[in-house]
């Protein structure tokens, strides 16, 4: 697996954990941690998808 196909489904994981825990977690600083694993999550997954495309 090529590091751009690695970083991609990385990317998409990391955003629907992070997802997950924005959207559920009830103390204010575990929803700033899921709101800035999605910001993480979207920069990985630019990387990996400007190079390689499904």
């Amino acid at each position: 697996m090529g590091k751009y196909k690695a970083s991609a489904v990385a990317g998409t994981v990391l955003m629907g954990i992070s997802s997950f825990v924005a959207c559920l977690a009830k103390d204010n600083a575990m929803i700033v941690a899921g709101n800035a694993g999605l910001l993480i999550s979207i920069a990985v997954m630019s990387f990996g998808f400007s190079k390689w495309q499904p």
